[in-house]
């Protein structure tokens, strides 16, 4: 049966997954003979390097990724489940060990990929700073927050799994709430953690700013700067957290390389989100998107588990982790329609509340500093992008590229 399960997951997922991949890369090398656009002809080259660079690590990944999930159907869960009857604790904590244990090892096999990611790959392109000491206190913290929700939402879904027929639902209903309840905890309580953010300073800016949000009605509860440069040099600015707890963030980086101008366009496309309802319709799409992995859990998950033998009711959410990425994976043409289109009257609305110039000027400056390479194949961006290209956005802001 291991046979059949690895065939059935290479090709509905990996062999496809490597295959876009190979096409973007040969791609990104044909761009690579043209003449540069957007960037000098130095970062041009440099950015593409470092996409064909990073299209290959996504080739290994994947193929260890697909060795990895057999791994676990194959030796691991049974390993796991034979260690936590060996306790002899009650089938609640056996269950919930078994799914921590998955967990923690998940994490961790993950983490050779990470380390080459950020403190090689990156820092050859210039683009990390983050030290050896940062990396292995980022990778603790991120282990711990891990743990903590991981039991919470596990030991809710296994008392579900244990007591009532519609578990899946149940489960789904619980880990949405959760979801909403993390999202709105996330700038205040969460993203400290791993990073310091100050009231913005400069009165000036932040005059402008909150004129710029006063004109959607969107209320925050203040403007701040994240350090994000002791991590990486790249740019960006968000809008964090839900009702009362919605913050202004702007990288410190963006703040040191871009026009007052340009970071007021900037913002006035993620405004654009707000004026649009975006958020709102977000959270709709990613509540159908968790439904359907809970959907398919309770009707599959059981089913292959049971084939493999495995009675312990953790395998389960181990599971729906392992499957959640391959249905991620074939959702993403749906919902990056959905996305990008969101991104081009975003944009439309920044351009409204600045120029259409100023904006462009400003996607245009954070893609030099970023060194984002401009081209992409339109089959990788359906399974990958959840912005459009940007000279497909240069274009729709009627940009003379």
């Amino acid at each position: 049966m291991l046979v059949y399960l690895g065939l059935f997951i290479v090709g509905l997922y990996i062999l496809p997954k490597i295959l876009i991949d190979f096409i973007q890369l040969r791609f990104i090398k044909q761009k690579l003979d043209s003449p540069a656009v957007i960037l000098n002809t130095e970062d041009y080259q440099k950015a593409g390097m470092y996409a064909i660079a990073k299209l290959r690590l996504s080739i290994f990944s994947t193929i260890f990724e697909g060795f990895l999930f057999m791994a676990w159907f194959g030796v691991g869960f049974k390993a796991l489940e034979a260690f936590w009857i060996s306790t002899h604790l009650p089938l609640f904590w056996q269950n919930l060990g078994f799914f921590l244990g998955f967990l923690v090892i998940h994490i961790l096999v993950s983490l050779p990929t990470n380390f080459y990611t950020e403190m090689v790959l990156d820092k050859r392109f210039g683009f990390s700073k983050t030290t050896m000491g940062l990396f292995l206190l980022d990778c603790i913290k991120t282990l711990v927050l891990a743990l903590l929700f991981g039991s919470i939402i596990a030991g809710g879904v296994i008392v579900f799994i244990e007591h009532t027929d519609l578990w899946w639902l149940w489960a789904f209903l619980f880990v949405w709430v959760l979801s909403i309840i993390i999202n709105a905890l996330y700038p205040t309580v969460l993203a400290p953690i791993f990073n310091r953010f100050t009231p913005l300073e400069d009165e000036h800016l932040k005059q402008r700013i909150e004129k710029l949000l006063d004109c959607v009605g969107f209320e925050s509860n203040g403007v701040f700067v994240m350090d994000a440069s002791k991590r990486d040099g790249r740019l960006n600015a968000y809008f964090g957290g839900l009702s009362k707890s919605k913050r202004v963030i702007l990288f410190d980086t963006l703040l040191k390389n871009i026009s007052v101008d340009g970071l007021l366009a900037v913002l006035g496309h993620e405004l654009g989100h707000f004026k649009n309802h975006d958020i709102l319709k977000n959270i709709v799409l990613n509540t159908m998107v968790l439904f359907l992995i809970f959907f398919l859990a309770g009707v599959a998950c059981r089913w292959l588990l049971d084939i493999f033998n495995l009675a312990c009711d953790g395998g389960v959410l181990a599971c729906v982790v392992l499957w959640s990425p391959i249905v991620f994976f074939w959702i993403m043409p749906i919902l990056g329609v959905f996305l990008r289109q969101a991104e081009y009257k975003a944009d439309e609305f920044g351009a409204s509340l600045s120029s259409k110039t100023t904006l462009a000027n400003a996607l245009i400056r954070i893609v030099n500093e970023n060194k984002s390479f401009p081209y992409s194949h339109g089959l990788y961006a359906a399974f990958h992008y959840t912005h459009p290209p940007l000279l497909d956005r240069l274009r729709a802001l009627e940009y003379d590229i």
